[in-house]
């Protein structure tokens, strides 16, 4: 049975992207079938993978049912590895199933909004061995969809001074979505430290998340080094986890041989 990887913080700049891009690649080496989903507007997962993604049907014409799930998986360059793209249209359905969460809420109804994305991927789930959720940082109805969907949901936060009000809030919304569903949800989470240094201060926070969070996190975290970083943005056919001469891809394949440990 296939499983349901979400990547998701309410804070901005958390490195949701670059782990979502790594464990796919990652995951794909290994030789799982594995589907990547961008649920961000700024479409920046979809644009390393697809030249012309804001003019090809995506998630938005999915949502819309304009088109068929199946109609907007594309193959990649990359072996065992699939893309559904986004593009900023996806801030109008994102917009849309707010209001409809916020009118099924007030009304006391049967809140359908919630389980949008969970609709949309039960036909293709179990096509894949992994399929990847990268999100959007805003919007509290994705979130909510993410729990519904998602077999485990990792929590990037890196290393700054709200790095614990931002995960803190994102741990506490899913605690709070799980616990006032009408069902029984089976979604796990795990929190990923990311751009850590070897400063005293990082090792601190580091230190800090642990004893807050317990085993709740991740025992890999991702070193922060500029210059792979830079060269996934610009390169379509660079990746982080491919250059294990460089601390970060060491980080990132330790990661994917953890997940694999805790979901597959």
């Amino acid at each position: 049975m296939g499983k349901i990887i979400s990547c998701n913080n309410q804070k901005g700049g958390s490195g949701k992207t670059a782990t979502s891009i790594n464990i796919a690649k990652g995951l794909a080496d290994d030789g799982f079938k594995v589907l990547l989903v961008d649920l961000d507007l700024q479409g920046n997962t979809s644009s390393k993978f697809i030249e012309e993604y804001e003019t090809s049907n995506g998630i938005v014409e999915a949502i819309r049912n304009d088109s068929s799930i199946e109609d907007v998986i594309y193959k990649t360059d990359v072996d065992n590895l699939f893309i559904i793209p986004s593009k900023l249209e996806w801030l109008d359905c994102l917009e849309e199933m707010a209001r409809q969460d916020f009118i099924e809420e007030f009304n006391e109804i049967e809140n359908k909004s919630t389980k949008t994305l969970y609709n949309l991927l039960k036909p293709i789930k179990n096509d894949f061995d992994v399929i990847i959720l990268d999100n959007n940082p805003s919007y509290k109805t994705i979130l909510k969809n993410c729990v519904y969907a998602a077999d485990l949901i990792i929590v990037p936060v890196n290393i700054d001074r709200n790095a614990i009000k931002g995960v803190d809030y994102t741990i506490r919304y899913i605690t709070k979505v799980i616990n006032e569903a009408d069902e029984n949800i089976k979604c796990n989470f795990k929190i990923l430290v990311t751009k850590t240094t070897r400063t005293k201060v990082s090792k601190e926070i580091v230190q800090i998340i642990r004893e807050t969070f317990g085993s709740s996190v991740f025992d890999t975290t991702i070193a922060n080094q500029i210059a792979p970083a830079e060269k996934q943005t610009f390169y379509d056919d660079y990746f982080m986890i491919d250059n294990q001469k460089t601390k970060v891809g060491k980080d990132y394949r330790n990661l994917v041989d953890e997940i694999r440990k805790e979901l597959l």
